[in-house]
């Protein structure tokens, strides 16, 4: 048997670089709202705390409503059809890694705070869908990353019988290694993606740490 077993794998700054495209969906809801859009580095440094859209847009402009907060995640993800279809792309060596992580005999699910009817199809468009056992994107009605009901409502139904130690979550967020302090499970920091050292010391050290995604082979062995 293979160490950890099931492995979780954010999606956003983890398996694909869609920073880009998300900076300028980010930017254009808040012209959408008929406000001057904060400087991408402002844009960036709250992305990489993770979160909604609405806790993002009532973070970024005080005082807003959450009714606001909707009208802008609406708007963003309006935007961020055509953003991804033109920014968005793998890192590299994404399909070596999950073919190699596959045949060493480990189940791969993506775990991701990403609006689900944008993340399958990104999956479909890259090819990823094959390497899958499951993938899970945000959902209204459903709990998200770092809420630890991920785990029992939604991972452990795939996985009853797998003890906690089986699994790591890789990720590059505060959500991904918050998910990971919330229950119990190993976590490996992706530094590569959408967080910064800072960010995520003030979370917790994560066990394991890769500075680009072939390094999750090397961890692994």
């Amino acid at each position: 048997m293979p160490r950890f077993p099931v492995l979780l794998l954010d999606y956003d700054g983890t398996l694909a670089e869609t920073r880009p495209a998300i900076l300028r969906s980010l930017s254009e809801a808040f012209a959408d709202q008929g406000l001057t859009p904060p400087s991408p580095e402002t844009l960036g440094r709250q992305l990489g705390r993770g979160g909604t859209l609405k806790e993002f847009y009532q973070a970024m402009v005080s005082g807003s409503t959450a009714e606001e907060g909707l009208a802008f995640a609406a708007a963003y993800r309006k935007h961020y059809i055509q953003a991804d279809l033109e920014e968005t792309h793998l890192y590299d060596g994404v399909h070596e890694v999950l073919d190699a992580l596959v045949k060493r005999g480990h189940q791969l699910v993506v775990l991701s705070n990403k609006h689900a009817p944008t993340l399958g199809p990104s999956l479909e468009r890259f090819d990823l869908k094959k390497y899958l056992t499951a993938f899970m994107g945000a959902e209204d009605d459903k709990p998200r990353k770092p809420q630890k009901e991920v785990l029992t409502e939604r991972v452990r139904p795939l996985f009853p019988n797998v003890p906690i130690s089986d699994f790591l979550m890789v990720g590059d967020t505060t959500a991904d290694l918050g998910f990971s302090r919330n229950t119990g499970i190993a976590s490996c920091w992706a530094s590569y993606g959408h967080s910064t050292e800072e960010a995520i010391a003030s979370i917790l050290t994560p066990d394991y740490r890769i500075d680009r995604l072939s390094e999750l082979l090397d961890v692994l062995s």
